[in-house]
């Protein structure tokens, strides 16, 4: 089985190799929240307009995506009952009693899937219900050049797709700088995130010692 690290597959998968893909594993009916619209436009050249205006694209063809004319009743936050977009605690919690269910964090070269609101929300929640977790990185030198960045996470400075979802997801949190802690415990526990293991049979106290030090 070939890895992100292959030189042949590099050569195979070219100019792809360097895009990012999000991937949902728990499909939910687009008809029924985001197929009608895309989320409020930020104002015009600022960081934030650059990245909604990349998101409503096609990556190949750079046109705006075409915008579902389907009659579907849309539900989203006010709708709490029928919202599909707000539930992945419940889900978790149910999914926790498969047999050997786990949770793994793909993170990209950027690591910005520490950046998203969802994202983070589900890592501390994995945690609180003691469900395994696993961190697939392209290489330890990733990790190194973004670790900075992972001993300043809180969930504030955290984004989302729409506004309305992350101020729902900071509205949920009791206690955001309780969170920001277990979100740092997870990480840099012995049994956290990070454990892993290096090319040069790195320990992983020194390799963490690394990290923290950056």
């Amino acid at each position: 089985m070939q890895g992100l690290g292959d030189p042949g597959l590099l050569q195979q998968l070219g100019d792809s190799a360097s895009k990012r893909y999000w991937i949902c594993a728990f499909c939910i009916n687009q008809h029924c929240s985001i197929c009608g619209g895309f989320p409020h436009e930020p104002p015009h050249g600022t960081q934030e307009y650059l990245e909604w205006d990349a998101a409503r694209r096609d990556t190949v063809t750079n046109e705006i995506y075409l915008i579902c004319n389907c009659r579907q009743q849309k539900h989203f936050n006010d709708s709490t009952v029928e919202c599909e977009l707000n539930k992945f605690d419940r889900v978790m919690e149910k999914l926790l009693k498969t047999p050997k269910f786990g949770q793994v964090v793909a993170a990209d070269l950027y690591f910005e899937v520490f950046e998203r609101a969802w994202c983070v929300s589900e890592l501390v929640e994995a945690d609180f219900l003691n469900i395994r977790q696993e961190l697939i990185l392209h290489d330890v030198d990733c990790l190194h050049a973004h670790c900075q960045s992972l001993t300043q996470l809180w969930v504030r400075s955290c984004k989302a797709s729409r506004v309305e979802d992350q101020e729902e997801i900071i509205r949920n949190i009791a206690d955001t700088e309780a969170f920001d802690k277990r979100l740092q415990w997870l990480l840099f526990r012995s049994t956290g995130l990070l454990r892993f293991h290096t090319s040069d049979s790195m320990s992983q106290t020194a390799a963490v010692a690394k990290i923290l030090k950056v």
